[in-house]
């Protein structure tokens, strides 16, 4: 689903245009694949796995991008991070929340990689079990006291995340998305930034 909500914000505008855009958690690599072919200048897909990023390296070959994409091993935290200190223009990452120990090392990780002026664009999707309003909640109170802020949808991508979520679903897909505590999605920047350009 990041995948597509990423072609339907390029689509609205080129925010990805030229921009060094950090993937957090990247598995297979599909999002970092359709950011090198969006045109951003560098993609950088991490992830702590090892074998994933074998994959997502494979993957990038595949697709002709690994011109633009590279794998980073990367384990959240201040002090991994600290290699990657304001390098990202933008950072996506989806589902990266479902384990509330880890909200401060992911939060403290965006936080540190995260140009001044850049976003993090993230999206949760619900699990069994889960509450997404207050499992992104949680996550949200915790980036904010790591120096992170929510920013405002419209400004930087011209609509709601709302909208484009709902655009980008099938019926049978929000049926299922409902049944597990539904979709949302959200943007960051740093608390000192002034909105992304």
């Amino acid at each position: 689903m990041l995948t597509r909500l990423l072609d339907e914000i390029n689509q609205a505008s080129s925010i990805f245009k030229e921009k060094t855009v950090l993937e957090l958690g990247c598995g297979a690599g599909l999002a970092s694949i359709a950011l090198a072919k969006f045109g951003s200048s560098s993609v950088i897909a991490t992830d702590a796995n090892i074998e994933v990023l074998g994959l997502a390296k494979q993957n990038f070959e595949l697709n002709n991008v690994s011109n633009v994409a590279k794998t980073a091993e990367l384990h959240w935290g201040l002090l991994d991070a600290s290699e990657y200190d304001c390098i990202a223009d933008i950072i996506v990452g989806s589902d990266l929340t479902y384990n509330s120990a880890s909200w401060l090392a992911l939060a403290e990780t965006m936080a540190t990689v995260l140009k001044p002026g850049g976003v993090v664009l993230y999206l949760t999707l619900g699990h069994s079990g889960f509450n997404v309003q207050a499992e992104l909640g949680g996550f949200l109170q915790v980036a904010e006291n790591a120096g992170l802020r929510v920013l405002q949808e419209e400004q930087i991508v011209g609509q709601k995340l709302t909208d484009l979520l709902e655009r980008i679903t099938s019926q049978d897909e929000k049926q299922v998305i409902s049944a597990n505590g539904g979709a949302r999605a959200v943007l960051l920047g740093k608390k000192a930034s002034k909105n992304f350009r």
